[in-house]
C-alpha cells in the first residue's frame, strides 16, 4: 500500500507539436514524474485508456481527435484524471469552455518554462492528496474489520469462560454477561444481551 501512495505521478502530454511534447517532457521528468506522449487525440485516448496516467497535458488543436473530444472521455471514463488545456488558440473563451466542461487548469501556449512546474505541481499535491485519503479509507475499512473480528473473538472467549463475567458501560447498563454469570445469577438464557 505505501508504494501505491509514494509511486511517481504519471503524466500524458498530448500535443500535436513536437517541440511542446519533447520539452514538456524533459521538464516533467527532471520534476520526476513519468511522462507519457501523444500527437493525435485518439492516440491520447488510447494512452488514457491503457496507462491512466493521474495527469493530462492536453493540446486543444490535434489530429484525430481535439482537446475537447478527449476532455470529454476523461470526464466520462475516468474522471480522477486532472486535464491540464494548452492550447495557442489561447482565448478567454477556450479557457472558460474548457473549465466548464471540467478541466482542471488552463495554460496558455507557448508557455514558459517555469510557468509548467507551478501548474503541474499543483496538480500533482491535488493527486497525491487525492492517494493518501484512498490510504486512508482502506486503512479506516481494515481497521474496523479487524475491531470487529477482535470483538467477535473477546466476545466466544468471556462466553467460554466457566467463571461468571457482567459487562457494564459507563453507564452502568448491562453490555455483555456470559452463560456461567446468567446461571450464578439465576437468570434464563434469555436474560440480558
Amino acid at each position: 500500500m505505501e508504494t501505491t501512495r509514494a509511486a511517481a505521478v504519471r503524466i500524458l502530454v498530448a500535443d500535436d507539436e513536437g517541440d511542446i511534447r519533447d520539452g514538456a517532457e524533459r521538464i516533467l521528468r527532471r520534476m520526476g514524474f513519468d511522462v507519457l506522449k501523444a500527437a493525435r487525440g485518439d492516440d491520447a485516448v488510447k494512452l488514457i485508456d491503457a496507462s491512466r496516467p493521474e495527469i493530462v497535458l492536453l493540446d486543444l488543436k490535434m489530429p484525430g481527435k481535439d482537446g475537447m473530444e478527449v476532455l470529454a472521455h476523461i470526464r466520462q471514463q475516468h474522471p480522477a484524471i486532472l486535464a491540464i488545456i494548452i492550447t495557442g488558440y489561447a482565448t478567454v473563451d477556450a479557457a472558460i469552455a474548457a473549465m466548464k466542461r471540467g478541466a482542471y487548469d488552463f495554460i496558455p501556449k507557448p508557455f514558459e518554462p517555469d510557468q509548467l512546474p507551478i501548474v503541474i505541481n499543483r496538480a500533482a499535491e491535488r493527486v497525491r492528496l487525492t492517494r493518501e485519503a484512498d490510504f486512508l479509507e482502506q486503512e479506516k475499512r481494515r481497521t474496523l474489520s479487524d475491531l470487529g473480528t477482535e470483538k467477535s473473538r473477546i466476545h466466544t472467549i468471556i462466553e467460554s469462560l466457566p467463571d461468571g463475567v457482567l459487562v457494564t458501560n459507563a453507564s452502568g447498563h448491562v453490555v455483555l454477561m456470559n452463560p456461567a454469570c446468567r446461571q450464578l445469577l439465576s437468570l434464563g438464557p434469555e436474560a440480558g444481551p
